[in-house]
């Protein structure tokens, strides 16, 4: 049967993660039929033989182009989108994969509940790697803008997580053929042309899961290599004011202002030596029926300077584990308290070491473990922190200067503790002085207590006052 869905997958050398890119697909339910189209951009890794695999295994449903010679991204994508023939195309990168078994169907309704609309796209979840959650529901929970017109994307170089698209088969051919193949990133120049052409319908419900690979194309690590990107989209931005003059300048310029204004802020904000603050995240595990810690359920807050959060257990929830942020870190106070007692609760495990109230994280991955029975605490908790006034916690000097500070702080403290007990002390001796008078005191008067009671002129009388009562 003609497909009515073409799943488009670009590959070039994602094969630790291509296997559950391609099952992600696999597992799509639909009232309609979809096939998927796989190309591999001349890999350097084991991806083509992966795919080979995958084709031998679905000969009915897969189909597989292999490039002769690297191509790149944006020329594979234009000649392998020529070869579909289905009405719609999803797009979907090589190390990207669905998590919605229902995402197809709910996008192709969608489209077809809205004629005006020949581009659907949905929520996403960031992760890293290995697969842990970095940022779940990214728009929605508004850890990234979500772009809706020309001008905002535009303005503000927008992401659309490409993953999630599903467009008219014929409207991305004819925008594949406009676009400058050179680009920095073909997605950018693809999106512009399609808010132009197109209304946009966005479903939101994270649906796919964007793996993001630090030294990838999009996210280079080399200063150099972001200079060049930086500039090449900057040139993309000046080519699609000119392609399309119409486009409301206003709006943009609005959006540009605002951006500036927050940009000096946060260059404020590293003068004063918070440059950390901002890009990294308080992240909360719930371990629920003591299946232990997971990305499921997650809780997630920027990190700041000074902050209280609210924390709820689920229920049969006991145990928690609060990460601060990734990276080695300093805190002048960490507290997590429990409403109904207030009281504080120590944590179970760290691998921060405490100064007093003060903790330091020399290493990556600040964690901290506690034990919370219900029965004992309740379910409703607030974590308190205070970071400390630092510059770079990847500067050589960085834990030894703030350990020292602690440490002056902690002897001057020490000071003024052993004057208090020189205090004590005196005072204890003191007492003890008066102590000893008064035993000597009460040794005293209980000699001549008994010595008078055992003397004639004590017994004489007191026998004769008896013989006096026993006569009446």
């Amino acid at each position: 049967m003609q497909p009515l869905v073409s799943i488009v997958c670009t590959v070039y050398s994602k094969a630790p993660w291509l296997s559950k890119t391609i099952d992600s697909f696999l597992k799509q339910e639909t009232d309609f039929p979809f096939d998927i189209i796989l190309i591999d951009d001349c890999s350097t890794d084991g991806s083509k033989a992966i795919i080979q695999e995958y084709v031998q295994k679905y000969p009915l449903q897969i189909k597989a182009f292999f490039n002769d010679e690297n191509m790149g991204i944006a020329r594979t994508w234009l000649k392998v989108c020529d070869l579909v023939s289905a009405q719609y195309l999803a797009r979907c990168d090589g190390d990207d994969y669905w998590t919605d078994s229902l995402k197809l169907q709910k996008q192709v309704e969608t489209l077809k509940a809205n004629p005006k609309s020949k581009w659907s796209s949905t929520d996403v979840d960031f992760v890293n790697e290995i697969g842990e959650i970095m940022g779940a529901s990214i728009f929605e929970s508004q850890q990234m803008p979500y772009v809706h017109d020309f001008e905002t994307m535009l303005a503000t170089r927008g992401f659309l997580a490409p993953s999630t698209w599903l467009v008219d088969t014929k409207l991305i051919q004819e925008v594949n053929h406009g676009i400058d193949l050179d680009t920095a990133d073909d997605t950018f120049d693809i999106q512009l042309d399609l808010f132009e052409k197109t209304e946009l319908t966005y479903l939101p419900q994270s649906t796919v899961a964007y793996r993001v690979n630090q030294g990838s194309d999009s996210r280079p690590t080399d200063f150099e290599k972001i200079h060049n990107r930086f500039n090449k989209l900057l040139a993309t931005q000046k080519k699609y004011l000119d392609k399309y003059p119409n486009s409301d300048y206003r709006k943009m310029l609005d959006i540009l202002l605002e951006r500036n204004n927050r940009y000096e802020l946060e260059l404020t904000r590293q003068a004063a030596g918070l440059e950390q603050l901002g890009f990294e995240r308080v992240t909360i595990y719930y371990d629920q029926d003591g299946q232990g810690f997971n990305q499921e359920g997650i809780q997630q807050f920027s990190l700041s300077n000074k902050d209280e959060i609210g924390l709820t257990l689920p229920e049969n929830c006991h145990r928690i584990r609060i990460d601060l942020s990734e990276k080695p870190s300093f805190y002048d106070s960490v507290a997590l308290i429990a409403r109904d007692t207030g009281t504080q609760i120590l944590p179970a495990y760290t691998n921060g070491i405490a100064l007093g109230n003060a903790i330091v994280f020399p290493n990556p991955d600040p964690q901290m473990i506690f034990e919370l029975p219900q029965n004992q605490y309740g379910q409703n908790f607030v974590l308190t922190y205070q970071t400390s006034q630092i510059n770079d916690v990847y500067a050589p000097d960085y834990i030894g200067k703030n350990l020292a500070q602690k440490l002056s702080d902690l002897k001057g403290a020490q000071h003024v503790l052993l004057k208090e007990k020189i205090v004590l002390l005196t005072q204890q001796k003191d007492l003890e002085t008066k102590i000893e008078e008064q035993r000597e005191s009460l040794e005293r008067i209980t000699q001549l207590y008994h010595g008078a009671i055992g003397s004639r002129r004590w017994i004489i009388p007191t026998k004769i006052i008896n013989f006096l009562r026993r006569k009446k």
